[in-house]
């Protein structure tokens, strides 16, 4: 009489043969598409717009530190349209820049200065024009338009930039299970306009002792299931890059802040 594990490696032999000898190898054949444009462009309250353009390539094309600069525009013609006024936004490249120039550079762009220093990078903005600036109510309109060998791209995007909503109130306020009497929370009221599409970005900093503001995990949100309501939420303070917390203060906003 055979054993019951032995009957259950030759069934598991058995399958996984199956499984191996029914593997099929696909080759899948691409066809060849031409490279699409892609502009990003972004404007905030009060800052100059930016405008990156790029080109995309095919799926199996190889992507490494070489290929990064062939893929930005720096060749391009970007028109800007503030309330039906054109003006032109020239391209700002990184090549074209002193080396005590290149910090600011990179810390406008959000990039790393190595990246800066190794590549020519360029971007489209309007530094130099005030009127490009972003605006509450503004109507804004971007084209950008070049050439590549026989292909040709031409690009478009308008938007308005709305009214910022205010807070309806806010409050600091420690739990009541806290064993500080210094730590707490930032309590916000909030009501949003009614209509779906609007989207937030929260953001607070320390007055006493931080630089800049700061984002925490989950800054970024919407207006799908509060749309038109008024709600409470809280905030948790961000710590700084680099610096190590005080034992049971992390997330904590303190007296005085």
């Amino acid at each position: 009489m055979k054993s019951p594990h032995l009957l259950n490696l030759v069934a598991f032999v058995l399958l996984l043969t199956g499984v191996v000898g029914c593997t099929t190898l696909v080759e899948v054949d691409l066809p060849d598409i031409p490279p699409q444009g892609v502009m990003e462009a972004s404007l905030r309250l009060d800052e100059a717009p930016l405008v990156l353009l790029t080109t995309t390539q095919g799926y199996f094309e190889a992507t490494d530190a070489s290929t990064l600069p062939e893929l930005f525009v720096g060749n391009a013609e970007v028109v800007m349209t503030v309330d039906g006024e054109e003006v032109e936004l020239p391209a700002l490249c990184s090549g074209d820049l002193p080396p005590e120039a290149l910090a600011a550079a990179a810390d406008f762009l959000g990039v790393s200065l190595e990246v800066l220093t190794d590549f020519d990078l360029c971007v489209y903005t309007g530094l130099a024009e005030p009127s490009t600036y972003g605006q509450e109510g503004v109507e804004y309109g971007i084209r950008a338009t070049w050439t590549e060998g026989e292909q040709s791209y031409d690009l478009s995007a308008t938007t308005t930039m709305p009214s910022v909503p205010a807070l309806d109130s806010s409050w600091f306020a420690i739990p009541p299970t806290s064993t500080n009497d210094s730590l707490g929370l930032i309590w916000t009221a909030f009501t949003d306009p009614s209509g779906f599409g609007d989207a937030y970005r929260w953001s607070s900093k320390r007055m006493n002792k931080s630089e800049e503001f700061l984002y925490p995990l989950g800054s970024v949100f919407d207006d799908i299931f509060v749309d038109g309501l008024s709600f409470p939420f809280q905030s948790f303070r961000v710590s700084q890059p680099g610096e190590e917390e005080a034992a049971g203060e992390a997330g904590f906003w303190k007296v005085g802040d």
